[in-house]
């Protein structure tokens, strides 16, 4: 958008400054040129407060945050009123959250000018940007006692019943009933003309339980105005759920089911809730029970023979069917499942071939037993029919069988032991997946293949493989299945996201970034899916492409912080207040975010790596770095809210058992202890840095040392306690050499003693560092425990760094030699373990080559009981392929460990 489209409104600008505006556009970006034209126009006209907006506009653009701000300021002194300078200074302090700043400007135009609607419409915006809820209330009132327009009056109420969310009782009750009545007399004066207004009344009596109340406006007068709006239906029947009024209840639904949506399942639910109730199924009486019971049977009939009539039939009513029957079992604790099994086989048969098919039946699944779901399983395979030539036909088998392979895992049919086991039911697998493939030959791109399930599910049988037997092959041979599927479905995000997590399992970096960046993460997914990657990505090694990776998730919170606002905005704008709720809690749950703190912890993580490469970036990054906004208190930490999705990918395991999902995390679930850990070591590691008093860093070692010993703390890899006692004992040394140096009486803490536990746990950290590695069976753990190691040496160079500074002003003081000599043992010891390190990491580079890999992993990838995809000599080319892409990642990895 140009600057000519932001001020279009303001089209009497002097002719020469509106040509500026053509001159400008952000796509250009040819801030140059516009400050340069500005600059010669001010020449002419020095004290022009459109021009200082217009430069504060293109500094601001130019990435000049800080002059931009100066410049808005001193315009904003002068308490400008003219709408186009008013429009540029919002549109700056807008892009650095100034909103409070907005508000005060025009506070101040709306004071100048009490008859101006626009202004004063925009103060009312500016707090709504703000969050200022009561401010918003007055202004509002303000405009509708000045202006008499009823949108203003909505407004105000809207702002109270903010404030009512915000407070707590009695407060929030005052507001409510402030509300109420503001709302009743708008009835009263016939002021609600919107649907929208309807609903803002009855937001307010739900919020104080008035049930009555609530459907007493939805079946009078104003409820009429909103007959066709469905989310009033869903109310109504939500209030007559509360009010018990089961036979209202059950017309309604049925009513809802019948006119308007037969596949409107919460209308099932309220169907059957009323039904159940008025039959009253603990003291049946038999006249009464049948007739209400067998009239809920003929009416799901009726709408099953009006789906069937239809070409393409509709679920809802099939599966209702099961969902009543599950219920009238419950409600007669009738444990026989004939019947059940029955309705069950018939859905399948109808609608087996739909992928959703599985997710449908679980619920009705989950208390058969073995011998019935095999029996079960059996008869969902005798209602396939092979024998049709047809395409379509073929294609709805292959989804069929799919389920039927969903279900035997989900139901516990896979009872696979042996190595030859998993192997055999993976090669059945895949060679249905492969018979698939002759029927997706002309599908598009984007679209997914017929039979990936089949790939997915082989993956999963794999993986149980590989947890049961602890063979680091079977992880390899899934890899290779889901690489061949991925070639023919770039777009299958289930493929996606099991290739990212099976790679991290064996510490391969570089192909699980290519693969996240294919799925093209954007918006939303970046606070709900980049953990898939971000998580613990220090430890990948690649630390250039790890911090990228955590500023790459940067632009939602950004985007939160100036769009969603507006968007709130648009909502009071065009009267749609059910939105302005949604938006402020999708705003404070981006704004709130946990994953936003865990990326940002671990760029900082990142950050400290990457200035440890010299001397003089250690001193720029902890001159900049700003701790002020580094919380870790808990109360602040439970107001966090954990938006990650753990549920997106695909899982068929039995109820018992863990999901595919937590089966093949390489590393813990982050969680508010591994956040408090790694904001104490910055603060600690700052503190030191800036030469704090010893008191400040010893009550954050102290914390520190804390939160690591405690059990709950199972987000935190033993590695990760190691490192948080590494920086602890550093937050100690450095105290007990500033009391040593200040010859503090009463000091607790020894240097010798505190230097010599560090020493201890060092030289414990470092055996498992060195500890032999079969180069077949590299993993994350090993990769995470290197980078560790080189981080807790990082840090120690910081500090060490900081103590001879303070030792050497003290030098001609006593004891500071003893100071000297402990500390130098340090270093030495420190020396002597990274330069083994280097070398183990030489020959560990050596045993990673493509030729030492391929030659111990390809005879047990392609000889025994192998995968017939591995033993088909047409394949042998694409295996090399990615098992040389798993060589360079961990070359390259142990290189960049090794001159890091």
């Amino acid at each position: 958008m140009c600057l000519k489209e932001e001020f279009a409104p303001y089209m009497l600008l002097p002719k020469e400054i509106f040509s500026l505006l053509e001159l400008q556009s952000i796509d250009s970006q040819n801030y140059k040129g516009a400050l340069s034209q500005i600059t010669k126009l001010q020449k002419k006209q020095p004290h022009a407060l459109i021009l200082k907006s217009l430069k504060a506009l293109v500094l601001e653009r130019s990435g000049k945050s800080q002059e931009a701000l100066v410049l808005c300021n001193e315009v904003k002194a002068c308490k400008p009123a003219d709408e186009a300078i008013l429009q540029a200074l919002t549109t700056v302090y807008r892009s650095l959250g100034k909103h409070e700043e907005i508000v005060q400007l025009y506070e101040s135009a709306a004071r100048s000018q009490p008859k101006n609607e626009v202004l004063a419409s925009h103060m009312f915006m500016a707090m709504v940007r703000n969050d200022d809820y009561k401010g918003q209330q007055q202004a509002a009132l303000k405009l509708h006692k000045t202006f008499k327009t009823n949108r203003y009056l909505f407004w105000a109420i809207m702002s109270l019943i903010l404030q009512a969310q915000e407070a707590s009782p009695p407060q929030s009750n005052i507001f409510l009933t402030l509300a109420e009545r503001m709302m009743i007399k708008a009835v009263e004066d016939n002021r609600l003309e919107e649907t929208e207004e309807v609903h803002l009344y009855l937001s307010i009596l739900l919020s104080q339980n008035k049930v009555k109340e609530a459907l007493g406006v939805i079946d009078g007068q104003l409820g009429q105005r909103c007959k066709d709006d469905t989310e009033i239906t869903r109310i109504r029947q939500d209030l007559l759920l509360k009010s018990e009024n089961w036979t209202l209840l059950r017309e309604t639904s049925k009513k809802e089911l019948t006119e308007t949506n037969a596949d409107d399942w919460k209308s099932y639910l309220a169907y059957f809730e009323a039904v159940f109730h008025l039959s009253n199924s603990d003291d049946l009486t038999e006249s009464l029970n049948k007739m209400s019971l067998n009239d809920v049977s003929d009416f799901l009939n009726s709408l099953k023979e009006k789906e069937l009539r239809s070409s393409n039939p509709r679920r809802g009513p099939f599966l209702a069917e099961l969902e009543y029957n599950r219920n009238l079992a419950a409600q007669r604790k009738d444990t026989s499942l004939e019947a059940s099994n029955s309705l069950i086989i018939g859905y399948f048969q109808r609608f087996g071939s739909k992928a959703c098919c599985f997710e449908d039946l679980l619920p009705y699944l989950c208390n058969i037993s073995g011998d019935v779901s095999k029996d079960l399983v059996d008869k969902f395979q005798a209602t396939i029919e092979e024998s049709s030539d047809d395409e379509k036909s073929k294609i709805q088998n292959i989804q069929k069988w799919v389920n039927i392979h969903k279900l035997k895992r989900y139901l516990g049919h896979i009872t696979a032991s042996t190595d030859t086991e998993f192997i055999q039911y993976t090669n059945k697998l895949w060679h249905s997946y492969q018979d698939s493939l002759q029927y997706g030959v002309s599908l598009v791109e984007t679209e997914n293949q017929f039979g990936d399930d089949f790939v997915i599910l082989a993956s999963h049988t794999l993986i149980d493989a590989y947890i049961q037997k602890g063979k680091y092959f079977f992880i390899i041979k899934a890899i290779l299945l889901l690489e061949s599927a991925f070639q023919r479905s770039k777009h299958n995000f289930q493929l996606q996201l099991l290739l990212i997590r099976l790679y991290q399992i064996i510490g391969v970096h570089l192909r699980a970034l290519e693969i996240y960046k294919s799925m093209d993460i954007k918006h939303i997914q970046l606070d709900t899916l980049s953990h898939f990657i971000v998580t613990r990505s220090s430890s990948l090694g690649f630390y250039k492409e790890a911090v990228q990776l955590c500023y790459d998730t940067l632009p939602i919170y950004r985007s939160n912080d100036l769009e969603t606002p507006e968007m709130i905005v648009h909502a009071y704008k065009y009267g749609t207040y059910t939105k302005v709720n949604e938006f402020i809690e999708f705003k404070k749950a981006l704004r709130n975010s946990l994953q936003r703190l865990l990326s940002n912890r671990e760029s900082i993580r990142l950050e400290i790596i990457a200035a440890c490469l010299s001397t003089k970036r250690i001193a720029e990054y902890f001159d900049e770095i700003d701790i002020s906004n580094l919380l870790f208190d808990q109360k602040f930490c439970e107001t966090r809210q954990d938006n990650r999705d753990f549920k997106v990918m695909a899982n068929y395991n039995p109820v018992d058992k863990a999901s595919i999902e937590e089966l093949i995390r390489s590393s813990p679930k982050l969680d508010t202890y591994w956040l408090k850990v790694f904001t104490l070591v910055p603060l600690i590691l700052k503190k030191i840095y800036d030469n704090q008093t010893p008191d400040e860093v010893k009550d954050l070692a102290n914390i520190l040392d804390q939160i690591i010993t405690q059990p709950e703390t199972l987000s935190l890899t033993e590695e990760e306690k190691k490192l948080g006692q590494f920086v602890s004992k550093l937050g100690f040394i450095y105290v007990a050499i500033k009391e040593s140096l200040a010859e503090k009486e009463g000091t607790s803490l020894s240097v010798s003693t505190v230097i010599s536990e560090l020493l201890l746990t060092l030289e414990a950290f470092y055996t498992q560092v060195i500890s032999e590695v079969i180069i077949v069976e590299f993993s994350w753990q090993h990769f995470n425990r290197l980078s560790l190691f080189l981080e807790g040496s990082s840090y120690i160079v910081i500090v060490i760094g900081v103590i001879y500074k303070l030792i050497g002003t003290k030098s001609k003081k006593s004891g500071c030699r003893e100071l000297h000599q402990a500390v130098k043992s340090l270093v030495i010891f420190l020396k002597e373990k990274l330069i083994s390190i280097k070398s183990h990491l030489n020959i560990l580079k050596d045993k990673a080559k493509p030729a030492e890999l391929l030659a111990g992993l390809l005879p047990t990838i392609t000889s025994g009981s192998s995968l017939d995809f591995c033993s088909q000599e047409e394949n042998a080319p694409f295996i090399r392929q990615i098992l040389h892409r798993i060589s360079k990642s961990w070359t390259i990895r142990m290189y960049t460990f090794g001159t890091g």
